[in-house]
């Protein structure tokens, strides 16, 4: 799987990892640091900052990873509310 760039969604590219995960049949153990090395920048931070035992988590590596850039529900709601209506 190609390394994830700056123009990803980063929820997109999650989703293709695992479904790529799963198509070639790594061993879930290994999704965690699998992830870790196909990040850059803000995710990779996020990565690296988790301890070794974390890292084997692959929830937890998308958790951080997901955290660090902002995306999870209440970010989701902020970015809601702060929309202006479209005019019609």
């Amino acid at each position: 799987m190609p390394r994830v760039t700056k123009d990803d969604d980063p929820e997109a590219y999650i989703k293709a990892f695992e479904r790529t995960a799963i198509q070639t049949g790594l061993d879930m153990g290994q999704w965690g640091h699998q992830l870790g090395a196909l990040v850059i920048d803000k995710a990779q931070a996020a990565y690296k900052a988790l301890s070794r035992e974390k890292a084997q988590d692959y929830e937890a590596v998308k958790a951080m990873i997901l955290y660090r850039l902002e995306i999870f529900p209440e970010s989701y709601r902020q970015a809601f509310r702060a929309r202006k209506p479209r005019e019609r």
